[in-house]
């Protein structure tokens, strides 16, 4: 009896993360329903029992960021956690392919984190050149150590979870970019010290206050 008001509770949120004008507020409420599956042990397949994802369409969603190269390592843990796959058109812009709540919701939320990373590695390296002259490493240390934050929250929220992509999803990506061209990226040098530790409470914090807010 508890498990069904969880799964009507889930399936209310991810209603209204579908249709609300707010991104901040959809985004809170895709991440709470991902809490609640995780504590309750429900994986999606009994939601969808309950007409969840009835076969919602698979949409395409950009979203274009700065030339930073932390950025490729956050797209893939956004997708990871929101049943999707990326790809990217360009040097700087992602988009992310999914059934179309999970991809709205993972491009926010990729878009949110990224804009929230890069102003506090931008904030902490100028704090760095005011009291040293020099910031080497500063911006890196704190956005590798904000991504860490991240996947921290999702990993603790997600335990329970075997977040998958959908078949359909996979099978369409894999036509959609059979001709495309295969790029590799050089990684970001992760650093120690007080910038990673800032930036990887952040992150934390980061997903675990909107997890909260729905």
């Amino acid at each position: 009896m508890e498990n069904e008001k969880v799964i009507t509770q889930i399936k209310k949120l991810f209603e209204l993360s579908r249709n609300n004008p707010s991104e901040e507020e959809a985004k809170s409420a895709v991440l709470k329903a991902q809490e609640l599956l995780a504590k309750y042990h429900i994986d999606y397949a009994e939601v969808e029992n309950v007409d969840l994802d009835k076969k919602e369409e698979i949409n395409e969603v950009a979203v274009d960021v700065p030339a930073k190269k932390w950025k490729y390592s956050l797209a893939h843990t956004c997708a990871d956690n929101f049943r999707c796959e990326f790809f990217m058109n360009g040097k700087h812009r992602f988009v992310f392919y999914g059934h179309k709540t999970d991809a709205t919701i993972c491009a926010e939320t990729f878009k949110y984190l990224f804009n929230m990373g890069n102003r506090l590695g931008n904030k902490l390296a100028r704090e760095a050149r005011d009291l040293r002259g020099y910031a080497d490493n500063v911006y890196n240390s704190c956005v590798m150590g904000f991504l860490a934050g991240v996947r921290q929250a999702l990993a603790e929220q997600s335990r329970a979870l075997m977040v998958i992509v959908p078949e359909d999803v996979k099978e369409g990506f894999a036509e959609c970019t059979k001709n495309f061209k295969t790029s590799h990226t050089s990684a970001v040098q992760a650093y120690r010290g007080d910038a990673y530790e800032r930036g990887r409470a952040h992150g934390y914090n980061a997903m675990k206050r909107n997890a909260l807010e729905a």
